[in-house]
């Protein structure tokens, strides 16, 4: 069962399980509670989240920021397709896959369009682009070197004096 409610200044979602089975162990009550903020200017963030459960009837709790979804308006949800583990306290680690989140405008229980967590630009082409860029600086500026050279106006000959430059010693 699962459900969302206003509580500490912002919007929560708490969606709880009966028993969940991990390795050899059940857990059982397991609560997983996202708490989200909302901006006046129409956008929304994740903040933290809290999971608790029991196990053998200890009941243990981690906490832990949740910033996947930072400034989306409220008028998308937010998805992400990768794995995202979340290190919590308690020496606990939260993994989601697949997962779709909206804090706001939920309306006939459907998702509105998503913002997607994969990046605009890849890792890689961050590097092609920068090496382009190193490559384009330093042939112009070996062009504009290459274009400030002169060839001398004056040369030595046997009938002309010498050409002397002087230095220090």
């Amino acid at each position: 069962s699962s459900g969302i409610n206003a509580e500490y200044g912002g919007p929560t979602m708490t969606i709880a399980f009966t028993d969940v089975e991990v390795g050899n162990s059940t857990l059982s009550d397991v609560e997983v509670t996202i708490t989200f903020s909302t901006t006046d200017t129409g956008y929304w963030s994740s903040e933290t989240v809290k999971v608790s459960y029991t196990e053998d009837g200890t009941t243990t709790t981690g906490e832990g920021t949740f910033n996947s979804a930072d400034m989306i308006s409220q008028d998308f949800s937010y998805a992400c397709t990768y794995t995202t583990i979340y290190d919590l306290s308690n020496s606990m680690k939260l993994e989601l896959e697949l997962f779709q989140l909206q804090a706001v405008n939920v309306e006939n229980n459907k998702f509105a369009e998503s913002y997607q967590c994969v990046n605009w630009i890849s890792k890689g082409a961050w590097m092609g682009i920068f090496a382009g860029l190193i490559l384009i600086i330093t042939t112009i500026l070996s062009i504009m070197m290459l274009m400030s050279v002169t060839t001398p106006d004056r040369f030595e000959t046997s009938k002309s004096k010498c050409l002397i430059i002087p230095h220090e010693h």
